[in-house]
Order: C-alpha cells, then structure tokens, then sequence
C-alpha cells in the first residue's frame, strides 16, 4: 500500500495505481472498526460519477459491513447531497468516493465522523493507525439503499428567492453535478444554457475545476456571445463553486466571500468571517470596511469546515472555490447552493453581478501556479523557502506554508494537501510589482527543486 495517499485531509491518489478494489476493501474494514470503537453502529457511504468510483463503492461496502457495522448506500450523489443525506437521516459517520477536481483517473475517500464534519486531524490519524495496523473488527452488518435526491433539490430550491428572467449559462464540466443541475436550474429560471451537462466520469471536454481559468474558457465565451447575466460552474463533486460575471470576467472565491459578507455582516452580531492563506489582501480589508473581523486561517475545505464550527462562524471560504455558510444553512461546502445565496443577493439588490464589486480595491493577482515535485520533496523545498523568508521579510505568515505579506499583497508558497506539487499565488497593486514577486519565489522554488 501506498501510505502517500494518506493526506492531511482525506486519501486522494490514482486508479489503479495506488487506489484500487483492495485497497477500498482495507479502507472499509478500518472504517468500520473505527465506527465500533467510537460506539457508532451505522454509517452512510455515496460516490462521484468517476468510471472508478462504482466498484471502489462495492468494496468500500464490503469492508465495512465485513466488520458488523451497518451501511446506508445513498449511491451515485455530489458530495453536498451526501452531507444533506447524512444530517437528514441523523448518520454522523459515512466515506465519500470522491477526488473532487482532480483529474478523471484519480479518485479517494473523504472521512466523516462527529458533527457531521471531516475528521479533523488527530482522528484523521487515529484512522490511518488502523489502516496501517490492519487490525479490523469482525461481524456482520447489513446494507441499506436510500435515495434523498429529490428531498436534497427541494432544500435548495426552498433558499432561493431569484429573478427567474436572469439568463444563465451552467457549465458542469460533465461532473456529478449534471445528474441534479437540470432539476434545479429549470425550476428557477426560464433561460438556461447548459453546457457539458451530461455526467461522464471521464470528463471528456475539460477538467470539472472551475479554479483553473482554463476550464471556464468555454463559460466565458457563451456568457459574452448569448449576453448573459451570469456563468456558473461547478467542480467534479458539487462542493465548489466558479462564476463568470455578466462582462465575462471571473469572480475570482475570495471576491465572492467579499460579496457575500456584504450581505451577512450587516444583518447579523456575529461579525467573524473565515478566510485561507490564498485569499486576497483587499478581501480582508474590505470585510473590516463593513464592519467584520477577518480570521486567516490555514487552506484545506476539511480545515476551514471544522473551524467554522469550532469558532462559531458564520461565513467562510477558501481561493479555491468552497464556501461555508451558518447563518441559513447547515454549514458544509454546496457549490449550487452557495451559486443560489449569489443569486438571491442579485435579486436583493437588483445589480448587474459585475456591480456587487466594483467598488472593491482593485489588485493584480496570479492563479494558482503548480509546479510539479514528489510528495516527500514538497514539504522540504517549502521548508527552505520558509527559512528564506524568514530571513529576509519582516512580515511572513507560516501557518500553512509561507505568506510574504507586503503593503500591497503578498507571496504564496505551500504544498498542495492533495497531490505532489507545490503552489504558488502573488499578488500586488501593479504588474510590475507582482511579476517581481513571481520571478524570485519561482526561481528560489525551482532552485531548490534542482539541488
């Protein structure tokens, strides 16, 4: 076995390279002997539309019940519908087969256990021990089918409150999502475009990650070519979210956070609002601007949900397109729902989506930069750029990776909690400023890769 696949947050790694049937079968034995230790009887078990994802489900299944813990199957569903599931029918623990926007050969398992909420670190750990141990309870448990598909649409369509004459185009990127996206949208809006919306895990036209721009090229094109008001997409599993405004400019998630807190802040005491180590500096001023206290925290979706509960916030969110609400909702990352609360601020408002930031401080910014490594050489190099900074900047934040905070934006280096490579994202109030800062962090990185 492959322990790399083991990650800070949940198991991610190739099929079937490193994640295959046994290894799916040892994951469902650790997991069940998990749940009995924890005094938990029963747990629910979904997958993503990957071509993997259906025999992995099997054994996954297989596992668990071999170790006499009850299974609820709830099947083929987005990683939303499968939290939804789990607090409707009031199952804490369950495994989602997903590797979210990763690539079609990969795939992985995201780990639920109290609250509802990812296991945080050391349970994250303490299941690892057992995977590795390979000692697993025996028993017989049996296996359930439920299908909460149609209750999971109606919850979202009871949050929206929209203008159904808004033209909408929805790419889908052939992800998981396009099993429900239909069902939604036709229900709110009476001109919607649907683009790669037939579920095909094999992803045949483009990645389903809306954080890389690459992938919203075709959004963007039909959004200018039919004037539409908004673009929408969504990632491989239904947990995060990418827009493209009515000129066809993205709206890059920490901007978005910026858009949603306006709405929050001002009508709630709880003025807390979480944001990862890739969000902008303006974001953070903007949000004091309203009146809010920013909180920067670590990335990792896993993280930053347990946080929100941990702190007692209302609203949170991360670069890469997840974003956590409290305030009318249940608090775990929905791509579609948190596309519907923008929705309802456009109506709210009655502005163009491209006038709910245009007041916003202007910066320029790179995306994320990803230079390829190996697992073990990621955290080293980022160690080394760590002692660097240190050395040479006043203000470096290190509570995931390294952030050069500057006066006018900072430098990103971490490594990836998902796969082996390192990530980069600059900032800066003017181009020439911020290709400086891309040019020494990679070239120290690169460096540093080379020796």
């Amino acid at each position: 076995m492959d322990y790399t696949v083991l990650r800070e947050n949940d198991i991610r790694g190739e099929y079937p390279n490193q994640i295959n049937e046994s290894f799916s079968m040892i994951i469902g034995k650790a997991f069940g002997t998990y749940i009995l230790n924890n005094q938990g009887t029963s747990c629910i078990v979904g997958h993503d539309n990957r071509i993997s994802a259906d025999a992995l489900h099997q054994k996954l299944i297989e596992g668990i019940i071999s170790t006499g813990v009850n299974v609820i199957d709830i099947g083929l569903c987005t990683t939303p519908m499968f939290n939804f599931s789990a607090r409707y029918l009031n199952i804490t623990y369950g495994i989602m087969i997903t590797a979210s926007h990763n690539p079609s050969h990969h795939n992985g398992f995201k780990i639920f256990g109290k609250n509802f909420s990812h296991l945080e670190q050391d349970e994250l750990n303490i299941f690892y021990n057992l995977i590795k141990e390979g000692k697993f309870s025996r028993g017989l448990g049996a296996k359930t089918f439920k299908n909460l598909q149609k209750e999971y649409i109606n919850m979202l369509i009871s949050k929206a409150n929209v203008n159904s004459n808004l033209n909408i185009v929805i790419d889908t990127g052939s992800g998981t999502p396009s099993i429900i996206i239909k069902d939604i949208f036709d229900r709110l809006f009476n001109n919607v475009i649907y683009l790669n919306s037939e579920s095909d895990g094999t992803f045949p036209v483009h990645n389903p990650d809306p954080n890389d721009p690459e992938n919203l090229k075709e959004l963007i094109s039909v959004v200018k070519e039919k004037n539409a008001d908004l673009g929408l997409a969504f990632d491989g599993d239904g947990d995060r979210l990418g827009v493209v405004d009515n000129n066809g400019n993205i709206v890059p998630t920490d901007t978005l956070i910026g858009i949603y807190a306006s709405s929050i802040i001002p009508k709630t005491k709880n003025k807390k609002v979480l944001i990862d180590v890739k969000c902008s500096s303006g974001l953070t001023k903007e949000i004091n601007k309203i009146g809010g206290e920013a909180i920067m925290i670590k990335n990792g979706s896993a993280y930053i949900e347990n946080e929100m509960i941990n702190r007692d916030v209302l609203l949170g969110g991360e670069y890469s397109g997840h974003v956590f609400f409290r305030d009318d909702f249940d608090g775990y990352d929905d791509g579609i729902y948190a596309s519907i609360r923008l929705l309802n601020i456009l109506n709210e408002k009655n502005k163009k989506c491209s006038d709910l930031y245009e007041h916003f401080e202007k910066y320029y910014s790179t995306p994320e930069i990803k230079i390829i490594t190996t697992e073990e050489d990621k955290w080293l190099i980022v160690d080394k750029v760590k002692e660097y900074a240190l050395n040479k900047y006043s203000d470096v934040l290190t509570i995931d990776g390294v952030r050069v905070n500057y006066n006018d934006g900072f430098a990103l280096i971490r490594g990836s909690n998902t796969s082996s490579y390192i990530t980069l994202r600059f900032e800066a109030k003017n181009e020439e400023e911020l290709n400086l800062r891309k040019r020494e962090f990679i070239n120290l990185v690169n460096f540093y890769i080379k020796n």
